[in-house]
């Protein structure tokens, strides 16, 4: 009697409800991080979640993009994480760099990141209150819109923006760069009042 063999289909990779900002994906993000760590005696510090997938497979495999640092570089890795609730089990799969060119000095392209992370949004914060202090402004941040990194010794944030001028919203836009401190390097408007 020949036994049939069965195949677990594969489900389809789908966006992860509320990510970045979703708490358990934060945490498989930082299980990954730790994982990579002990591993390979590393060092890497978490930073944030940029996007999160998942696909259901005798299990959920969660595909994950993070920002780390590993000294003062920030650097964009994907992990996968195979979740097992059943067997109470959560295996990394694989913890690599993005794209290797993104680390050498001024070759990274610019990548979309989404702009609702409260990274981003604190990037943004910062952007309005260095403005207001080196020109003596007083707008007020409402929130990001868009958001791109680029990395070039450093990280370099081009941010598309709304910030009020007393009753009227505008839009700017920003390029916060990052590597031992947090600089404005660009700040202007691009729109009249909404």
């Amino acid at each position: 009697m020949a036994t049939a063999k069965v195949t677990v289909g594969l489900g389809g990779i789908t966006n992860v409800p509320g990510a970045p900002n979703n708490v358990e994906i934060e945490h498989l993000a930082r299980f990954a991080v730790h994982y990579y760590n002990h591993q390979h005696n590393a060092d890497l510090e978490f930073v944030t979640v940029i996007s999160a997938k998942k696909q259901v497979v005798s299990g959920v495999l969660y595909y994950i993009t993070l920002m780390v640092k590993n000294g003062e570089t920030k650097i964009l890795y994907e992990t996968k994480v195979w979740v097992r609730e059943w067997l109470k089990s959560k295996e990394v799969l694989e913890f690599k760099v993005v794209d290797d060119s993104t680390t050498k000095l001024g070759t990274g392209e610019r990548k979309d990141v989404p702009a609702d992370t409260p990274y981003i949004q604190n990037l943004g914060r910062f952007a309005v209150d260095q403005y207001n202090k080196e020109q003596n402004a007083n707008l007020k941040f409402v929130r990001v819109i868009h958001a791109k990194l680029q990395i070039v010794k450093g990280s370099l944030y081009y941010l598309t923006l709304e910030a009020k001028d007393a009753e009227s919203k505008n839009v700017y836009e920003a390029q916060v760069w990052e590597f031992n401190s947090t600089e404005l390097v660009e700040f202007k408007r691009v729109n009249d009042a909404l």
